[in-house]
């Protein structure tokens, strides 16, 4: 292998590894979008029940 072949796989390593980090990162956000979500409907159930549970 010639150094200009170590680069190009070098190099295609890196992007790489930055590409799945972007991915995982973006998931993550909007995973974190639908965990906090249910959580909000989670909670309006939770203050429902317990009016519920004054009255």
């Amino acid at each position: 292998m010639s150094n200009h072949d170590i680069t190009l796989l070098a190099l295609g390593g890196a992007v790489g590894m930055d590409l799945m980090l972007l991915l995982q990162m973006v998931f993550a956000i909007l995973d974190d979008r639908r965990t906090r979500k249910t959580l909000r409907a989670h909670e309006a159930k939770l203050a429902a029940a317990r009016e519920t549970a004054r009255a």
